[in-house]
């Protein structure tokens, strides 16, 4: 069971909101107006728009890192509005809030404790618009169980998460997840999905190589592939951009095979 640090409580952000907007801004102001004792601590706000992959890779791989009883808010919610579930998902060292939409399915089903949809508008803002969400619904729930409003109180406990079929391509196939600001690309493929034996990858009709240790394996220029420090494959191009070079967007098809050599 999570235990939040009622007195110093952490509360983290991971959205597609970007810095433009007022967006984030509202949603910091809007927890700290509801809880001054709360700190808020951007994991990013730079998630491309709509890329629930993304900020599922950006929380997974963030989240173990703050102390135990940090509450985690992730909105990435393209389908703010409709039937699709908001939940808080409790784990023995967490709480996340966020739409049930595939961004938690990181978890596994023993590390979850429980699943709450929140459907108390108690803890609502009194006017819901029905395109922000983040705003009316998810931000002042965050804010209240930082006050120490226990999950329950939200709504009532149902089975499980959704987890979207397709999220990840088996027997030797993937697909890129994530690009960084470097341009280097994170593949859905973990090390713990690698074949034994000797393999080359491809990145869509290009040829990377074997696995190396890291970008210094090659020369300036060239391209290189490796297990990231999250552990999943990644492909770049050592002091420059993989992205740029091999034309790869965030909304790409982009295809990454394992062929035995």
């Amino acid at each position: 069971m999570a235990v939040v640090n009622v007195e110093k409580p952490i509360i983290t952000l991971t959205t597609d909101f970007g810095s433009k907007d007022n967006y984030i801004g509202i949603i910091k102001g809007l927890i700290t107006f509801l809880n001054r004792k709360a700190s808020v601590i951007d994991i990013s706000n730079e998630v491309p728009p709509f890329n629930i992959d993304a900020g599922r890779y950006l929380l997974e791989t963030s989240y173990l890192n703050f102390p135990p009883g940090t509450i985690h808010l992730a909105i990435i919610d393209p389908g703010v509005g409709t039937e699709r579930k908001i939940v808080i998902v409790e784990t023995s060292h967490c709480l996340f809030v966020g739409p049930d939409n595939g961004l938690f399915t990181f978890l596994d089903r023993s590390s979850i404790i429980k699943i709450i949809p929140v459907t108390n508008t108690k803890y609502f803002l009194k006017d819901v618009s029905p395109t922000f969400h983040g705003r009316d619904v998810m931000a002042p729930v965050t804010a209240y169980l930082s006050l120490g409003v226990v999950p329950e109180e939200f709504g009532r406990p149902i089975k499980s998460i959704l987890r979207p079929r397709g999220r990840r391509i088996s027997k030797g196939r993937g697909r890129i997840i994530y690009i960084d600001r470097f341009g280097n690309l994170v593949t859905s493929i973990k090390e713990t999905d690698l074949p034994s034996g000797k393999y080359t990858i491809l990145l869509n009709e290009h040829k990377i190589g074997r696995l190396r240790k890291t970008f210094g394996s090659v020369k300036a220029g060239k391209p290189v592939c490796y297990i990231n420090s999250f552990g999943y494959l990644e492909i770049a191009i050592n002091q420059g951009s993989a992205a740029e070079i091999f034309n790869i967007t965030d909304t790409s098809k982009t295809k990454i095979l394992i062929a035995s050599s």
